[in-house]
């Protein structure tokens, strides 16, 4: 594969589903990079109320709080560039799902086939437009292990894609207030210069 291609496109090339943000940010690839790595729990407070929809309706199911929370493993990154984050799992099955712990890298993850999951990646991609800002983007990508699971997915899909895309807005908003907190990086005065 071309080694120009995003990170995202190596490990998930023909998606079922995808869900993809963008932001302008005014600050230094270093800066947006550092907010990206080191969030913040309160990031996503204004998508709280979507979780507890998420928890209600799994304890209407089956009688208890959500358990099957996705455990995000990281499979690639390009550092200040791109990071892409991956997960196996059942979400649809509120409560009752079973995730995938068994996968812990990329290999893994691109191999895995058993019928009844979706694969999912998570990624941030920085792009230079320049005027000193930079387009963060995040990404979805799904894609399912089986024609059942497609379906089951793509239903699953439907009744949540739009809150998903209210989360992604709200995590680049929280990353954009954060880059911006950091001090830009100071220029080396010591550097010599040419013919120096």
């Amino acid at each position: 594969m071309p080694g120009n291609l995003p990170l995202t496109d190596r490990l998930m090339p023909f998606p079922d589903a995808t869900e993809r943000h963008s932001i302008l940010i005014p600050a230094s690839r270093d800066q947006i990079w550092h907010a990206i790595k080191h969030p913040n729990p309160t990031d996503i407070r204004l998508a709280r109320p979507l979780f507890a929809i998420r928890d209600l309706a799994s304890r209407l199911r089956n009688g208890h709080a959500q358990r099957d929370l996705p455990n995000f493993i990281t499979l690639a990154e390009d550092p200040g560039r791109e990071v892409v984050d991956g997960v196996i799992g059942q979400w649809w099955r509120l409560g009752r799902a079973e995730n995938v712990s068994s996968v812990t890298g990329p290999d893994d993850f691109l191999a895995f086939d058993r019928p009844g999951f979706a694969k999912a990646t998570f990624s941030f991609l920085l792009e230079d437009v320049g005027d000193g800002r930079i387009r963060l983007i995040t990404e979805t990508r799904i894609q399912a292990t089986s024609p059942a699971a497609r379906q089951a997915f793509l239903r699953y899909w439907l009744l949540i894609r739009l809150g998903s895309g209210f989360v992604r807005r709200v995590m680049l908003s929280a990353i954009r207030a954060r880059a911006l907190k950091i001090p830009p990086p100071v220029p080396d005065t010591n550097a010599r210069k040419p013919g120096g």
